[in-house]
């Protein structure tokens, strides 16, 4: 039963054997009671026999004559106890030779053609009494149940679908009431707010807001006291020292302390250009010039440091492009994008100005080892900066401002800046500034 219960519901069970007895026992009464019967076999079987029989003699040249002689002849011995008639015609109809081996009236007659030079050349009637034919009424007993059984399947089925009617149709109501539910959740949550639930919600969300801000706040002061730390150490122990021992700093070492102050100065830079384009006022001297001579400067300026590291700077540069914009601020930009590129390639650096459909195309793209997916949407924002590279080495030290200041500058001009690269090939950073915006 177990290996049925899961094809017959429990509901089903009962009618499903009902209808399968039902159908087994119909099958029976037909096999039994409505089949043929032996006395259409039987002739079946003579009509067959005899119309081989027939063609076989006429092909082995028998005359017509003969031919009904020798038919009496076998047809008398055929082991047939009740008897039979054989009568053979042409294609015409016309009777060629007969047999009447028995008295009683025919119950069973069966034709089948004969092959004379293997065309049709006639046909062989058989008839025969034999074998009764079963009575009336079992026929009609077996088509009776046979009726009654397809009347209680179709009641039993009829009620089977209106069960399952009336199922959809629950399942439909509790469908539209779920809707309907979750309408009036819908517009409950759409309703307008009381005043007070307004204010609340502002509220919390400028909470957040002041969270997030003090949150940037506090890692803003870490990370400048960090950056402001060390190069204003170095510069309080040389003036220490210098002023201990009465005697002047040597030229190499101012060298070194002039280096620190730039350092400084930049970053303190960087921090006020970020402000003021962050609130839109940051002011743009501009005029017409060669932004390709710009990066030309840059890139000689540079290249010291990229010589030290081993690194290539290579310039496709259009020198017949002007720009309507700051040159010091697009110097600025140029600068910090160079200088972060040398941070991270490897062994090349690739520096293009170009036009294109009234625009300049800044483009710098390096050859290290990449940016992850997630974190190119978090380059130009402040204070974000990789922290290892792929191989797990520690990453340059900065504040996190250099390209934050770049997106800054572009957007003042009516630009943009944008990153694409693919994780393990380098990045390749875009600005675009239009040739002239007022």
């Amino acid at each position: 039963m177990n290996k049925w219960a899961g094809v017959f519901p429990q509901r089903f069970r009962i009618p499903a054997l009902l209808m399968v007895t039902g159908v087994i026992t119909t099958l029976v009464t037909a096999v039994l009671f409505i089949q043929p019967s032996d006395g259409e076999n039987q002739a079946e079987r003579l009509a067959i026999y005899w119309s081989r029989y027939v063609g076989l003699a006429l092909d082995a040249g028998v005359s017509m004559p003969a031919l009904e002689v020798q038919l009496r002849q076998d047809a008398g011995a055929y082991p047939l106890e009740s008897g039979f008639r054989l009568t053979v015609t042409d294609r015409t109809g016309s009777t060629i030779a007969a047999y009447a081996g028995m008295e009683a009236p025919p119950r069973y007659s069966a034709a089948k053609p004969y092959l004379a030079g293997g065309v049709p050349a006639g046909t062989v009637r058989a008839e025969t009494a034999a074998g009764a034919a079963p009575a009336v009424w079992l026929r009609s007993l077996g088509a009776g149940a046979a009726a009654a059984l397809l009347a209680a399947a179709a009641l039993w089925l009829q009620r089977q679908a209106w069960r399952a009617l009336l199922g959809r149709w629950a399942d439909r109501a509790e469908a539209v009431t779920a809707r309907s539910a979750h309408a009036l959740e819908t517009a409950e949550s759409e309703r307008p707010l009381p005043e007070e639930e307004r204010l609340a919600r502002s509220l919390a969300e400028a909470s957040k807001l002041i969270g997030q801000l003090q949150t940037a706040r506090q890692t803003m002061v870490a990370e400048v006291a960090h950056e402001l730390r060390t190069p204003l150490s170095v510069l309080r122990v040389a003036m220490d020292n210098a002023l201990y021992e009465n005697q002047p700093l040597a030229p190499d070492r101012l060298a070194v302390l002039s280096e620190q102050i730039a350092a400084m100065s930049r970053l303190v830079q960087d921090l006020q250009d970020l402000s003021l384009a962050e609130n839109g006022t940051l002011q743009l001297d501009k005029s017409w010039y060669e932004p390709a001579a710009t990066a030309a400067h840059i890139a000689e300026l540079l290249g010291p440091e990229a010589e030290e590291k081993g690194i290539d700077i290579l310039l496709s540069l259009d020198s017949n492009v002007r720009l309507y914009g700051d040159e010091r601020r697009i110097r600025q930009l140029l600068l910090n994008l160079l200088g972060n590129a040398l941070r991270h390639a490897r062994t090349r650096i690739d520096l293009t100005v170009a036009a294109s459909d009234g625009s300049v195309i800044f483009t710098v793209k390096d050859d290290g080892w990449g940016i992850e997916a997630e974190e190119a949407e978090q380059l130009f924002q402040r204070y974000y900066r990789k922290r290892t590279y792929a191989d797990g080495s520690p990453a340059p030290r900065g504040i996190g401002l250099g390209l934050a200041v770049v997106k800054g500058i572009a957007e003042a001009h009516g630009g943009t800046a944008r990153v694409a690269s693919r994780f393990g090939e380098g990045a390749v950073f875009t600005v675009e500034l239009p040739l002239f915006r007022e």
